[in-house]
């Protein structure tokens, strides 16, 4: 499932001892912001996800709706705890509550968390998910670079259906010649560069990344894999 692309970073890259970085660090001695591709190892996947250096969304889209928080399950049995964010206001002060989630993914492979903002385009709601953490040598940390990911997001009673954007998809637009967006093309591994193991990072400002949602964002083929399945789709239900 393409969802361990964010939690097998220490299994299969790095070795112990090991620390654990953020993003948003709390402690003077982790002031330098280290940022993270969380597409590096999605080479051992069927397909990824449409990733991105600059957010999804602008600060006027965010919206916060307290119905997502609480625990859900999905019908994989993996466990989604999501959680309002809060962030760190400064010493012995307390954390300041914010217009973002937490996102707590669990299943017998381990727990990898999200930070996710929610956000409204078109009419339509999206979470834009970025991996705040990991769990890796200094050294380690400091090679990788940040990106966020798509995700189209539908709520109704008790239920939460995430759809995340596919990567092949993505790629396919670009090799017909039908999207013109800011991108690169980079090899998963360095030592394969054919066609098949490139992956798209988009580059573009989010104002462009916003038209380009706008356009495509209902496309059924964006969520769909090269066999025409669903696999990019989560549909969660409330534990009771």
């Amino acid at each position: 499932m393409f969802i361990e692309l964010f939690m097998l970073f220490d299994e299969i890259i790095f070795s112990r001892p090991a620390t654990v970085l953020s993003l948003y660090p709390k402690t003077s001695s982790m002031k330098t912001k280290l940022i993270i591709i969380t597409a590096l190892i999605a080479v051992t996947m069927s397909g990824c996800l449409v990733k991105s250096l600059h957010p999804f969304y602008n600060d006027k889209d965010i919206v916060f709706k307290p119905e997502l928080i609480g625990k859900w399950y999905g019908s994989d049995s993996a466990n989604w705890d999501i959680r309002q964010h809060k962030a760190f206001a400064g010493l012995f002060k307390d954390e300041r509550p914010t217009q973002s989630y937490d996102i707590i993914f669990s299943d017998n492979k381990g727990t990898s968390k999200f930070i996710a903002h929610l956000f409204s385009l078109d009419n339509q709601l999206y979470l834009d998910f970025f991996l705040p953490d990991i769990e890796a040598p200094d050294l380690a940390v400091m090679h990788l670079i940040l990106a966020h990911t798509l995700a189209k997001v539908e709520l109704s009673a008790n239920q939460i259906t995430i759809k995340w954007y596919n990567e092949e998809w993505l790629m396919k637009l670009f090799n017909e010649n039908r999207i013109r967006i800011a991108h690169e093309r980079v090899p998963y591994d360095i030592d394969k560069t054919d066609p098949d193991n490139l992956q798209v990072v988009l580059t573009a400002p989010t104002t462009d990344l916003q038209k380009f949602i706008i356009k495509y964002g209902n496309d059924p083929a964006a969520f769909m894999n090269e066999k025409n399945e669903s696999n990019y789709t989560f549909v969660l239900k409330k534990k009771s």
